[in-house]
């Protein structure tokens, strides 16, 4: 898979799994999340999809698995609270699941 980047990307206001946007690039940075909880959107997750996400907004945004996947052990559909100037690997094994390695500042 190779790198792409996706510098100063807002996360959308007000959030929720459905009315954000999804993620394309495999680093992507944040660089505006104006309010607690403005999301992305992950794509589908299948085994060796690799994304990274930056936060260096003033918020914690909510990064949220495409519809009928999940993060980690939260339920399907819930959203993964990434907190400001923090970053987070997000990795697929399997289909429909994604799992996350925090990455040092």
């Amino acid at each position: 898979m190779d790198e792409s980047y996706s510098n100063n990307v807002a996360a959308v206001a007000g959030g929720g799994q459905s009315a954000v946007s999804n993620i394309t690039a495999t680093i992507t940075r944040l660089t505006t999340v104006a309010t607690t909880a403005d999301s992305l959107t992950l794509p589908k997750a299948a085994p060796g999809l690799r994304y990274k996400v930056i936060n260096k907004g003033a918020n914690s945004a909510t990064i949220y698995p495409f519809s009928g996947d999940l993060i980690n052990a939260l339920a399907v559909n819930a959203g993964f609270a990434l907190a400001a100037t923090k970053s987070v690997e997000f990795i697929s094994v399997g289909a429909g699941v994604w799992d996350t390695f925090p990455i040092a500042p």
